[in-house]
């Protein structure tokens, strides 16, 4: 079943307290960054799995993308680029960084930024208590967030080998459909 090649799939975990992403690739097939799909000591790798080992009995819901910058296929590609890849880091780095990648090119993660954010004001916050004053709660606040950011960069893939990667894939998939000249 073809029903959901291409498309941004996710399934709501722990009581919908987070969501987690996949591409679907055909066949009953997704591709997808399993960190945290399992359980927390889980370590992530992109693996491709059956549609029903990907919902693990839940609903699975489409999220749409206006304006894709891939077409179904060039996302599939791209997936594929990464399979095998074991950088997973929930706030930097996650499922679905993985699939807003493969379809705009574009690494986020709204539900990871979320987190960011909590994060920060919950350093903030200790800041607060610490020394009873608001600018501290500001200060340890930015200095949180700064810190989770840097520590990210170190946990995410080459992309600019990834791009060349891709469009490496592209040209040869563009030969092998173009009909040869004698």
């Amino acid at each position: 079943m073809n029903k959901y090649k291409g498309q941004h799939l996710f399934i709501d975990k722990a009581a919908g307290s987070y969501t987690h992403h996949g591409l679907g690739i055909g066949d009953n097939k997704v591709i997808h960054y399993s960190g945290l799909a399992n359980d927390l000591s889980t370590p992530g790798v992109v693996e491709i799995v059956s549609l029903d080992e990907f919902a693990k009995n839940k609903e699975i819901h489409l999220m749409h993308h206006a304006e894709r910058k891939y077409t179904t296929e060039e996302s599939i590609i791209r997936a594929n680029l990464r399979l095998g890849e074991a950088q997973y880091h929930v706030l930097h780095n996650n499922c679905e960084h993985f699939v807003q990648w493969c379809i705009s090119g574009i690494h986020k993660s709204n539900q990871s930024r979320r987190g960011k954010l909590l994060y920060s004001a919950g350093i903030g916050t200790r800041a607060l208590i610490g020394v009873k004053n608001p600018v501290a709660f500001l200060a340890g606040a930015v200095a949180g967030y700064a810190y989770i950011n840097r520590q990210g960069i170190r946990k995410c893939p080459d992309f600019e080998a990834l791009e060349v990667r891709f469009q490496e894939q592209l040209k040869k998939v563009r030969r092998a459909r173009s009909p040869q000249t004698p």
